[in-house]
């Protein structure tokens, strides 16, 4: 089994401890474990560390506690998360609203078990908290840096209630650089013809068209875009787990489009959804003051309201502020 067999992540053990251990036949947890006598040198004290280490590895697993793992695995071995949890693996993308740090989140997609959902703004976009309720591993390409970042602030969280895995580290120690398009172009995976070369700015014209004149090609094509990106990551994560030699049962290429298809038609190119004119110089903006967002809470409410807190319960606290925030039209 993938997951137990990096042992790496326990206390004392580098790479030539781990050599010696596998030379002692000591291969997983469940080894260290069931050894009679500390081994690789250790002396009585540190091999009790290993073996504490080992055991609480050991009850996460049991206990389905994908989140010890992503926090304890470095990059590099998240592999083994992604290959253990797989079949209850999410794949989302979300889309903003343009390409600056203070754009908003406009579309959340997400291919979850077996189907594609989508959350756009204005509709249904605060349901993918409630979902993300139901995820036991979310898988994104980049999230760590963008998407995630961007779900924590618009829904005012402090950290995601599920495991996280972003293949782009991933695909960056296999070898496979750049974007997704990218990697899935030199793996021979194919997107539907409407949505051939398509990327991030036209995903804004798109919600442009949209947001502004009720568009509903351009709404289709960005629903249809965002969703492809999502199986795309499901096809690359099988593609990844096969690449260290971990079988796992993956839908085909001809059953995740067809899905997709299923769930978004397609209504046709949008001859509206190009690049909008120029915009005028923006004023400059003022040395200092204040910030003031009518959809944010101000750092001292959030801090305050969860300080002493567990994780769960803060997790808890925070949406009912949320939805309480929603609910008065503030």
């Amino acid at each position: 089994m993938p997951l137990q067999q990096y042992i790496r992540h326990l206390p004392h053990i580098g790479p030539q401890r781990e050599k010696t251990l596998l030379l002692e036949g000591c291969a997983c947890w469940t080894d260290i474990l069931n050894a009679s006598r500390p081994l690789a040198g250790l002396d009585l004290l540190a091999w009790d560390e290993v073996r504490s280490a080992a055991e609480q590895s050991l009850r996460a697993m049991q206990a389905d506690d994908a989140a010890f793992f992503t926090a304890k695995f470095p990059p590099a071995e998240q592999w083994r998360v992604l290959t253990q949890w797989f079949g209850r693996a999410s794949y989302f993308d979300i889309e903003t609203s343009g390409l600056e740090a203070d754009s908003i989140v406009t579309l959340v997609c997400c291919f979850h078990e077996g189907r594609p959902l989508r959350f756009l703004a204005g509709e249904n976009l605060d349901d993918f908290l409630d979902l993300l309720e139901n995820v036991k591993l979310l898988v994104s390409f980049n999230g760590a840096s963008f998407d995630v970042p961007r779900v924590l602030d618009r829904f005012h969280i402090p950290e995601l209630p599920c495991a996280h895995v972003d293949l782009r580290w991933l695909c960056h120690h296999a070898g496979w650089r750049g974007g997704l398009k990218k990697i899935e172009r030199a793996l021979g995976l194919r997107r539907p013809p409407d949505l051939d070369g398509l990327g991030g700015a036209e995903a804004v014209w798109l919600w442009q068209a949209w947001s502004g004149r009720g568009d509903e090609q351009a709404k289709r094509t960005l629903e249809r875009y965002c969703a492809a990106d999502t199986v795309m990551l499901s096809l690359l994560a099988a593609r990844l787990c096969a690449l260290q030699g971990a079988a796992v049962t993956s839908p085909t290429e001809a059953d995740v489009w067809a899905l997709v298809h299923a769930a978004y038609p397609d209504l046709g190119r949008s001859p509206t959804a190009a690049p909008p004119p120029a915009p005028e110089p923006a004023p400059p903006k003022p040395s200092s003051g204040p910030v003031i967002s009518a959809d944010l809470f101000s750092i001292s409410e959030m801090v305050g309201a969860t300080e002493g807190l567990s994780r769960a319960d803060k997790q808890a606290r925070l949406r009912e502020r949320w939805r309480q925030h929603r609910g008065i039209g503030l």
